[in-house]
């Protein structure tokens, strides 16, 4: 049968056959050589190999009573040094046995502890986190940002498309809004130009927002991403108002100082703007911090200074490897900046004042011909003292044209570069930026069954009040515009038009929106006649009228402020006679001798001989 040993050297118990009786076995576990009984049939004793039967069994030695010693003398002779096993690793914390690990191997793979260094290991602390580890934003950030742009360069060079378009667009509307003298067509193409302008940072402000959505879904190829001129204005705008939230008190005491040493030190005008790109640098530097925070459902956070700048210093270093990129591969787009503002600057200036200036003479031409005349209108400017029309050299505008161009080709893959970069800051830093990536969720309710007369019933004093002021702001703002076009198109002027007809538009306001709204429908829509329906529209009726007396009142008060702006002397020199007479003719010597002096007029004596 079977015999079962214990190995000496691991105490691990071995079955082996009956056949190795007398034999020695090698332990599986350590290797050590056990030696097996053999029992002899004779006598029943155990046989073990190299003895024989014949030997005389030796006499145990008998223990010998120990001396009693006392506990403290016996804990006080022993050595801990000799105690402690210094081969055994052993970890500290949970005590795992780290002996069969590499020697180079400190961290315990049970629960993360550091036998050198103590505390958790870099593995524990990595294992931890909830997201990607930070420090693997670094390695291969601008090959894999190449690499994308590469994956994606069709997007890159529409990208250039749409900026060259645009800025095409907007140089055009630029000119023709300093080329036109009447105010309508150039606020039409200020408008045109705002709108072709705005396109191209919104156009980067979305793709921005598209490339970190891209990469924190862990892709890197677009599937497809459409243009939308103005989504892409609307969202220009949107940038322009980051400036102001964000930006403006960055740069609130740096443009501070500048103006203090410009306007009261007497620096050069140059030092304020170098104080205003001082103070930009922050902003710029916390950029990618605001567009995480667009990317996300609520974006409310990448509005707020406050919460921007903490973020800011606990994020610094990978922003700086940002801006360090930016900087780099934005010196093309500066240089070019720079030669067009060293070389042409002083022409473009000449250019713009030179067309402003036309323009000015232009329109004070058409206001000394369209001139009123009148007993009571103002005076005339003299034809003789308007300006002469200049002659603008329109050469000096070919070559930064070109250059903004060919700067408009590499902005695309610039752009995406950088924009692919922010998207890796975003992944790996999305734990320490606190960005909201869900929206509060809303449980629907379902409305409770309307009554059938529920849309009969009388209309509330609040909802008539809303509707009334509705009204009212809609008939001052038609008012004003069609002030505006009915003074630019006769010889009343534009701010007079516009404040008139404001005013009368006021009055309709006042009549329809709460004279008739409030003071005659929501009492009649009442079906009770008590105190509140007869006061609401008493109260009603009452302010029409004083809103009436005072709409009348403002136009009495424009049409005398008009006539008394004139002074008497100009009055005198505009005096014309009576319709229908021809006026009197003196010669270059004074008056007709024994003539008579018009009425109103102031008589001459003659010139002494």
């Amino acid at each position: 049968m079977p015999v079962k040993v214990r190995c000496t050297s691991c105490d691990k118990v071995l079955t082996v056959p009956d056949a190795a009786r007398g034999k020695a076995v090698k332990c599986p576990a350590c290797e050590t050589r056990i030696a097996v009984p053999d029992e002899d049939s004779a006598s029943g004793a155990l046989k073990v190999p190299g003895k024989t039967s014949g030997d005389k069994a030796k006499k145990k030695p008998v223990a010998k009573p120990l001396k009693r010693v006392d506990s403290e003398d016996a804990l006080a002779s022993f050595d801990l040094r000799k105690a402690e096993d210094t081969n055994a690793r052993i970890c500290y914390k949970c005590g795992f046995d780290m002996q069969y690990l590499d020697e180079e191997e400190t961290e315990c793979p049970q629960c993360g502890y550091d036998t050198l260094a103590g505390g958790l290991g870099k593995k524990a602390v990595k294992k931890a986190m909830k997201g990607p580890d930070p420090t693997d934003f670094y390695p291969g950030l601008a090959k894999g940002a190449w690499k994308f742009v590469l994956k994606n360069q069709s997007l890159a060079w529409r990208t250039d498309a749409y900026v060259a378009v645009c800025l095409l667009i907007a140089m055009f509307c630029a000119f023709m809004y300093l080329w036109i003298s009447a105010w309508p067509p150039r606020a039409f193409f200020a408008l045109c130009f705002t709108v072709a302008f705005m396109v191209i940072p919104g156009w980067l402000w979305l793709l921005d927002i598209e490339i970190i959505q891209l990469t924190l879904e862990r892709k890197d190829k677009f599937k497809r991403f459409n243009f939308d001129f103005f989504l892409a204005s609307a969202m220009g705008l949107m940038s322009v108002a980051w400036c102001v939230a964000i930006a403006l008190p960055l740069m609130a005491v740096p443009l501070g100082i500048g103006y203090y040493l410009v306007y009261q030190s007497g620096y050069p005008p140059w030092v304020l703007g170098v104080c205003a790109g001082i103070g930009a640098i922050p902003a710029l530097w916390m950029l990618p911090i605001s567009m995480s925070h667009m990317a996300m459902p609520i974006s409310l956070p990448g509005w707020m200074v406050w919460k921007v700048v903490p973020t800011w210093t606990k994020t610094i270093a990978p922003l700086s490897v940002w801006l360090m990129w930016l900087f780099l591969t934005t010196l093309p787009l500066t240089g070019a900046a720079a030669v067009i503002g060293g070389v042409w600057a002083s022409d473009l200036d000449t250019i713009v004042s030179t067309m402003e200036s036309n323009a000015k003479t232009q329109r004070d031409r058409l206001a000394a011909a369209n001139a009123p005349k009148g007993k009571n209108a103002p005076p005339a400017a003299d034809p003789s003292t308007i300006g002469e029309i200049q002659e603008v050299n329109l050469i000096p505008l070919i070559g930064p044209a070109i250059i903004l161009l060919l700067t408009a080709l590499p902005i695309g893959f610039i752009g995406m570069f950088n924009m692919r970069i922010n998207g890796q800051f975003t992944y790996f830093n999305k734990t320490r930026l606190d960005m909201i990536d869900k929206r509060k969720e809303y449980k629907y309710i379902a409305k409770e069954k309307r009554d059938e007369d529920e849309d009969d019933k009388p209309r509330t004093l609040k909802q008539d009040a809303t509707d009334g002021v509705v009204v009212a702001v809609m008939c001052l703002i038609l008012g004003g515009v069609i002030g505006m076009i009915y003074g630019n198109l006769t010889q009343l002027g534009m701010m007079a038009g516009i404040i008139q007809f404001t005013f009368w538009g006021s009055v309709v306001a006042t009549v329809v929106g709460f004279g008739v709204l409030i003071g005659v429908v929501y009492p009649i829509q009442r079906e009770e006649t008590g105190r509140k329906g007869f006061f609401a529209g008493v109260t009603g009726l009452a302010v029409c009228l004083v809103m009436l007396a005072l709409a009348l009142s403002g136009v009495v008060s424009v049409g005398f402020w008009s006539g008394s702006a004139e002074t008497p002397q100009q009055n005198q020199q505009q005096a014309q006679p009576p319709e229908g007479m021809m006026p009197q003719m003196q010669p270059p010597g004074g008056a007709i001798p024994g003539g008579a002096v018009p009425a109103g007029a102031v008589a001459t004596p003659p010139a002494a001989d």
